[in-house]
């Protein structure tokens, strides 16, 4: 069961917290850092709102590497298989795995359509990958929304479909869980060969 926002609010420094320890634990071995000749770029790309869908396997180089940093960004948190599938089932469904720099939906963007209205961070902040990631997560300082380990702690037991909806309300709910399979394919292709990514 989702918990109320101010509920959720209340435990963000415990989490925040937790996940300071599990990169504590990262810096002494457990995980593995970025590898130095990986370099993680903010490129922006524009689409037309439609309902086309994603070709998992006619996806273009922008699409690969921001699937491949989402993983880098989890495996940096500490977080699993379940947290990057529910972080990479999103991002498909609200920008198709491309960075957005201009507002597509109201004030929305970046990988996420994240609204700086609704507290998810400044216009710059929600397209720069790695604050729009943590934010999704509930683990970026510089957002007031809460996010996946904010309402959903326990997302284990969750749906993946219906914990990315606890994050993002959106008016098509069901639009994220018809996209856990091809998550789950993101993963089981990349995860192997993306180290850690903890800057």
């Amino acid at each position: 069961m989702p918990v109320s926002p101010s509920a959720a609010l209340s435990r963000r420094h415990l989490l925040l917290a937790g996940a300071v320890g599990l990169s504590s634990l990262a810096a002494l071995g457990s995980i593995v850092p970025a590898r130095a000749e990986e370099v993680w770029t903010e490129e922006f790309m524009t689409r037309p709102e439609t309902r086309e869908g994603f070709l998992l396997d006619a996806m273009d180089e922008w699409q690969v590497e921001n699937a491949k940093f989402v993983i880098a960004v989890v495996k940096g948190h500490g977080l699993d298989e379940q947290a990057a599938t529910i972080t990479l089932a999103t991002a498909i469904v609200e920008s198709w795995l491309r960075n957005y720099e201009p507002a597509v939906d109201l004030d929305s963007g970046g990988l996420f359509q994240q609204r700086p209205s609704m507290g998810w961070g400044t216009y710059d902040e929600v397209r720069h990958k790695k604050r729009a990631i943590d934010a999704f997560l509930g683990l970026g300082d510089h957002s007031e929304a809460p996010g996946l380990l904010d309402l959903a702690p326990d997302y284990h037991e969750w749906a993946p479909g219906e914990a990315a909806q606890a994050v993002q309300i959106s008016a098509h709910p069901e639009r994220y869980a018809e996209q856990i399979p091809a998550a789950q394919t993101l993963w089981a292709r990349y995860a192997g060969d993306v180290a850690a990514y903890t800057d």
